[in-house]
C-alpha cells in the first residue's frame, strides 16, 4: 500500500507516480475529493484545514462581520458539515437568510440541518444507499444493487428539481432538520450588513 503519494498517470492496467514508479492494477478506483477555493485562505481570513471559512452558526464570518460563507466554503463553529449536495442546498438558503436579516436589521437564525445518508454511484446499473440519522451517524441498514442505483437516481433529479423551483419561487427550498450539537461555540464579530459572500466554484 503506498499513501500520501502523487499520481501522474492511471492506465488501462496500472498506475503510475510521480516518482516514475509503476504499480501493475487490475482495477483502479478513481476518487476525486472536494476542497474550498484558495480565495478565502488567502485573504487572510481563518479557516479550517481545507480552506473553509471559519464561521459562527448563521455562517458569518468570525472575523469579519460583513462576509457570510455558503455553501461547501463554510466550516460552521469549526465543525463543518459533510461537503455534499444535501448539505449544500441548505446551507446556501442559510446564507441566503442571515443577509436578509442582516438587511432587515434582524437576528439571523442558526444552521439547522440534518441529514439523512449517502449515495455512491458504482457504474450506470449499481449504487449504495447507506440511511444515516440526522447527525449522520450510519444506521444499519442500506440498500445496494439496481435498487440502489434507482435511488441514487431519484435523489439526483430530486436535486434538480428542487433547483428549478428555488429559481421560480425563492425561499421554497425545504430540507431536513437537527439542530446541531455544537461543543466550543465560536462567536462572530458584530452583526453589521454584509458586503460580500463566500461561495465555492462548482
Amino acid at each position: 500500500m503506498a499513501e500520501t503519494v502523487k499520481v501522474a498517470e492511471v492506465r488501462p492496467d496500472a498506475v503510475v507516480f510521480a516518482d516514475g514508479t509503476t504499480r501493475p492494477s487490475a482495477l483502479t478506483i478513481w476518487s476525486a475529493g472536494f476542497a474550498a477555493p484558495e480565495l478565502v485562505a488567502a485573504s487572510g481570513l481563518r479557516t479550517d484545514d481545507l480552506g473553509r471559512l471559519l464561521t459562527d452558526e448563521t455562517l458569518t464570518s468570525v472575523d469579519d462581520h460583513r462576509l457570510v460563507a455558503a455553501d461547501d466554503s463554510a466550516a460552521p463553529s469549526g465543525q463543518p458539515l459533510r461537503m455534499s449536495c444535501q448539505v449544500a442546498g441548505p446551507l446556501g438558503a442559510q446564507a441566503a437568510d442571515t443577509l436578509l436579516s442582516r438587511i432587515a436589521g434582524t437576528e439571523p437564525p442558526v444552521l439547522d440541518v440534518g441529514l439523512v445518508g449517502s449515495c455512491v454511484s458504482l457504474g450506470r446499473h449499481a449504487a449504495v444507499r447507506q440511511f444515516a440519522r440526522k447527525d449522520d451517524t450510519a444506521q444499519n441498514f442500506h440498500v445496494g444493487g439496481r435498487l440502489g442505483a434507482t435511488y441514487k437516481e431519484l435523489t439526483c433529479e430530486l436535486g434538480v428539481l428542487k433547483i428549478r423551483r428555488e429559481a421560480r419561487k425563492p425561499g421554497s427550498l425545504r430540507w431536513v432538520k437537527g439542530r446541531r450539537q455544537v461543543t466550543g461555540p465560536v462567536t462572530a464579530a458584530a452583526p453589521a450588513t454584509p458586503t460580500r459572500t463566500a461561495s465555492p466554484g462548482r
